[in-house]
């Protein structure tokens, strides 16, 4: 069955497909393709490549094309495997993509779905799709509430969009009979067009049925018609039907394209009635797969009209009291459209909305989901999974008004046809929702990819799921009490307990990550008072040192990866040793080391501010001669480890200042000499920002809080805070950018509780890079990403002090 909205195919394909003539094989085929007989375009396209290998690329292209228009995966597959490569056409790897999911090669589609969006970085949904791919183990399980089997009127035809319509009656849509009367025939499938069937139980609450044609009323025409919807108040049939007249559209391809168009009519089965077109029609865009809701006042429907999201899209409309009979139609939203194709809406009469899509990662082709509506918004489409969903297509899921019974169609393997209805019951128990945070311990950020094991009692469903951005939510039923047990590498497993008394709440998991806690005491050995700042490296066999202070008690608090470290320290000979596992207390689990350090070795620490953390500090002892040089760290300030009792020079900024200790007490902290002076400038660290882009990044925020301490601590303080971008664009925009990043800066400090008169916003754009990355006049680059970040800077120039 074409569950494309249109009956339509994309006739000029990026290939130049219509200059592609040459060879009476290929004209033929084209001439073939273009009224959509893609068997045959097939046929001629493969003599063709065949005799001619020249052509090959095109003629593979071609022949996939049809193959996934005819819904036809595994062939599909094997010709985008040849195609997909193409750099004029990365749409092909997500067409094999597709393909593989359909063809349960879901390790393998999720490659081809990463290197599709690698080529196509403006693609929004799919990263749904990718982190759908996740959820098949937990899809393709019967979680026992649907039961499915073959209803008996399905035929070895294409049947489906089912419809209720009285005493257990069921209209339907199929091709179904191998000709028509007119001798038509569709190009694309070689049968019937479609028409409107009605199957009627054999007797009351039968599973079998007899079949009728709807023909006396006269909805069925020409061509295409069907599905429909039914309103039983008002004996009213909304159907979808070939729109064959021509098209209003300037380019000739979409001159060709068949589109489909609702119309209403009073349904009998034994007179006729007017036809009517519905107003939310179009002659240049489809609409069709009508919905109605229980009182008939709500009109649901997919269309590929332009405003959308793209694809087909549901919208509703409401019916009115004018002439035209329905209010505008209103897109439902990206909560439920996409990129890609909604389509097959129904209403339930509880406010349900099921529709079948293939945008949001099921188990491949078309899925159906369902949403409802909370406080007016749609909730996130929940995929009903397995026996309804299959790795094929899914679609017209309808359901009875008690919530028990209904049909839908499907092509899956094992049926009669091409497409056949199944009916169903149902016994969804009562739910509730909770998410699921999971967080680190230390940092409290989310945690992502972490293993989440569901398992309830009174039942022996459990499930697997994993977190994407650090969140799950998960759907329980009422009764059973849960639990859930995350893991993830590197942290030790928590379980906790979930019980309807949770329904709608976020349940937040703490997870630790399997460590050596460590407790550190560092003290005067004769005063007994806590020494402050103590420099603590703590090293690993093989891997880089961890760098602590100790606080203002004297303590480091601390939790290491597991392992055997040795102890240093920089300043203090004393503070030496090794920590292991081994070490740890029995009871707590705690490794605790104390270290005692002697006068003689005790240091004060001198913090430097402002004007110093760009530049080079040296210091020397006056009584022994020493002399040392110290780098400015991320915190922006340096460490100055002084002896008690000395006097040191300073050397900073191209100024000496001289410093004593005497009378200080160890581990004191005292203010540096340096002073601000009119013209001194200094790069902020990590203000960087992305390219193209002026909004302030998480890591910059935290260097301009800096900049704001330093201006409340200093208030007859001004400056100039210019911003400084990389070569890329042009010399113009680049000058408009950095004035926005200035901006962005300078107003992120004044909210800051700082005045904007103390700050003076400045964009240079490109015109003084650091590093030789000129772009100039091609704005092209050899430069890594890591070398233009760095030309990406802001700097503050002292203006008053």
């Amino acid at each position: 069955m074409k569950k494309t909205i249109i009956i339509s195919v994309a006739l000029l394909l990026g290939l130049s497909a219509m200059a592609q003539t040459k060879g009476y094989h290929t004209r033929r085929g084209n001439k073939a393709y273009k009224v959509f007989n893609f068997q045959s375009a097939i046929d001629h396209y493969s003599i063709r490549l065949k005799r001619h290998k020249g052509d090959s690329v095109y003629l593979q292209q071609r022949i996939a094309d049809a193959y996934r228009l005819m819904n036809q995966p595994q062939n599909s597959e094997a010709w985008y495997r040849k195609v997909a490569n193409q750099a004029d056409m990365p749409v092909n790897k997500f067409y094999l993509a597709d393909a593989l999911r359909s063809n349960q090669k879901y390790d393998e589609a999720r490659t081809w779905y990463e290197k599709y969006k690698a080529s196509s970085p403006g693609d929004k949904n799919i990263d749904d799709i990718i982190a759908g791919l996740n959820n098949v183990g937990d899809l393709s399980k019967d979680k026992g509430i649907f039961k499915t089997e073959l209803a008996n009127f399905s035929s070895g035809a294409s049947d489906f969009g089912p419809a209720f319509y009285k005493d257990g009656e069921v209209f339907f849509t199929s091709n179904k009979n191998a000709r028509r009367d007119n001798n038509l025939t569709d190009n694309w499938t070689g049968r019937n067009y479609y028409q409107i069937f009605l199957a009627k139980p054999q007797s009351e609450g039968a599973t079998t049925y007899d079949i009728k044609k709807v023909v006396k009323c006269k909805p069925n025409g020409k061509f295409h018609d069907g599905p429909v919807a039914y309103n039983a108040a008002t004996n009213e049939l909304i159907f979808t039907r070939s729109n064959y007249k021509h098209s209003t559209a300037k380019r000739s391809a979409d001159r060709h394209t068949v589109h489909l168009q609702l119309y209403s009519m009073t349904f009998t089965e034994k007179k006729r009635s007017k036809i009517t077109p519905l107003i939310v029609n179009g002659k240049d865009f489809s609409t069709a797969h009508p919905a109605l809701s229980a009182d008939g006042n709500t009109l649901y429907f997919s269309s590929d009209r332009p405003g959308g999201y793209g694809g087909a899209d549901l919208y509703v409309c409401t019916r009115s009291g004018t002439t035209a009979g329905w209010s505008a139609p209103v897109n439902l939203g990206p909560a439920i459209n996409s990129k890609y194709d909604e389509k097959f809406p129904f209403i339930a009469a509880d406010g349900t909305l099921y529709f079948a899509t293939n945008a949001l990662g099921g188990l491949g082709g078309l899925d159906v989901y369902m949403t409802h509506q909370e406080n007016g918004t749609w909730t996130k489409p929940e995929n009903l999974g397995a026996p309804v969903n299959s790795n094929r297509d899914d679609f017209t899921f309808i359901v009875d008004s008690a919530n028990k019974k209904g049909f839908f169609a499907s092509n899956r393997s094992g049926g009669l046809g091409e497409d056949d209805i199944y009916t169903f019951t149902m016994n969804r128990p009562k739910l509730y929702n909770v998410t699921v945070m999971v967080i680190d311990s230390m940092t409290h950020q989310p945690l992502k990819e972490v293993a989440l094991m569901l398992t309830c009692t009174k039942t022996k469903d459990q499930g697997s799921f994993t977190t994407d951005e650090g969140t799950r939510q998960l759907t329980l039923e009422q009764g059973k009490k849960c639990s859930v047990t995350a893991t993830k590498d590197d942290y030790a497993p928590v379980s906790v307990d979930i019980t309807p008394k949770d329904k709608d709440q976020v349940i937040t998991i703490a997870m630790a990550k399997k460590a050596l806690r460590l407790v550190v005491s560092v003290k005067d050995k004769e005063t007994m008072k806590p020494i402050y700042n103590a420099g603590i490296y703590l090293t690993a066999a093989g891997q880089p040192s961890y760098t602590y202070g100790t606080d203002s008690s004297g303590w480091l608090i601390t939790n290491l990866p597991v392992g055997t470290y040795t102890v240093s320290s920089p300043e203090y000979k004393s503070i030496t040793g090794t920590v292991s596992p081994a070490d740890a207390d029995p009871t707590t689990g705690i490794v605790t080391k104390e270290y005692r350090i002697d006068h003689n070795e005790l240091k004060v620490m001198v913090p430097l501010t402002a004007n110093c953390f760009t530049s080079t500090v040296a210091y020397t002892d006056l009584k022994t001669g020493e002399r040392k040089e110290v780098q400015p760290n991320k915190e922006m300030y340096v460490r100055l480890d002084l002896n008690l009792d000395r006097k040191y020079t300073i050397e900073h900024n191209g100024r000496v200042d001289t410093i004593s200790t005497k009378g200080l007490m160890p581990g004191q902290v005292i203010e540096g000499p340096c002073k601000f002076y009119i013209g001194q400038i200094w790069v902020v660290n990590d203000i960087y920002y992305d390219l193209d882009k002026s909004y302030i990044r998480k890591d910059a925020a935290k260097e301009l809080d800096n900049v704001a301490r330093i201006m409340k601590e200093n208030p007859t303080l001004e400056i100039e805070l210019g911003s400084h971008t990389d070569c890329r664009q042009t010399m113009a925009y680049n000058d408009a950018l950095s004035v926005r990043r200035a901006k962005a800066a300078v107003l992120y400090i004044v909210s800051r509780k700082v005045k904007m008169s103390r700050i003076l916003a400045a964009g240079y754009g490109e015109h003084k890079l650091l590093n030789g990355c000129a772009c100039e006049p091609t704005n092209v680059s050899d430069c890594t990403e890591e070398q233009h970040s760095i030309n990406r800077r802001t700097e503050i120039k002292v203006l008053k002090y």
